[in-house]
């Protein structure tokens, strides 16, 4: 902008005596032209590249930014409720309520060899959760199992809530998952058994699969 003024002002001067020539000396002179702007304050604006630059590196950032969210929040959602959601894998978590024990199994429907497409429990595999859990000792009596489908996770699992009535709670020895002679797709089961003066944790195996609440 500089450059320009600089060339802009001579020739303007030199148009103007052309004028008052050709005018003679009776006409009066022309208003003389405003100041030209040279430009000197712009001097601190952004040159438009640098401005584009700028742009980009900030676009950059912006995206940077945003893919970290997103890892965040695939982690998140992922973790979301506990363990990630793995095949072969279950949760089972024992509590006692009063007089009665209570059971709740979270896992992939696909361990019930299910579809977890459809997401929904068959009469078949319905039929067989009433003997997927043993107690012994406590002289226990079972109630039917509750069973629901979740896809909260982002995955499809599947939640199945036990519960006894014991005439001796407390006298409960052990508890044992024989849910993997009926659902072969059931390969570990991370067990816990928590009340307020005990804390039991157990994997249950194929080859282990006994809890004790002792």
């Amino acid at each position: 902008m500089t450059n320009l003024a600089r060339v802009s002002l001579p020739l303007l001067a030199g148009a103007a005596l052309s004028v008052l020539a050709a005018c003679g000396p009776g006409t009066p002179p022309p208003a003389a032209p405003g100041p030209v702007e040279t430009g000197d304050t712009l001097s601190a604006e952004v040159p438009l590249e640098d401005s584009h630059d700028v742009h980009a590196e900030g676009h950059a950032e912006g995206e940077a930014h945003d893919h970290d969210e997103g890892e965040d929040h695939d982690h998140d959602h992922e973790h979301a409720g506990g363990a990630a959601h793995v095949h072969g894998i279950a949760d089972l978590a024992f509590v006692i309520d009063g007089r009665k024990l209570t059971a709740e199994l979270v896992s992939p429907l696909a361990n019930f060899g299910l579809s977890e497409a459809d997401g929904v429990f068959t009469q078949d595999v319905t039929a067989a959760l009433p003997g997927l859990i043993t107690l012994t000792g406590g002289n226990c009596t079972a109630e039917t199992p509750a069973a629901k489908v979740d896809t909260s996770s982002g995955h499809t699992d599947g939640h199945v809530n036990f519960s006894w009535t014991c005439a001796n709670v407390g006298a409960v020895m052990s508890a044992r998952f024989a849910g993997f002679s009926a659902f072969p797709g059931f390969e570990k089961v991370n067990a816990v058994f928590v009340t307020d003066t005990t804390q039991k944790a157990a994997e249950l195996t194929p080859s282990s699969p006994e809890l004790s609440l002792k």
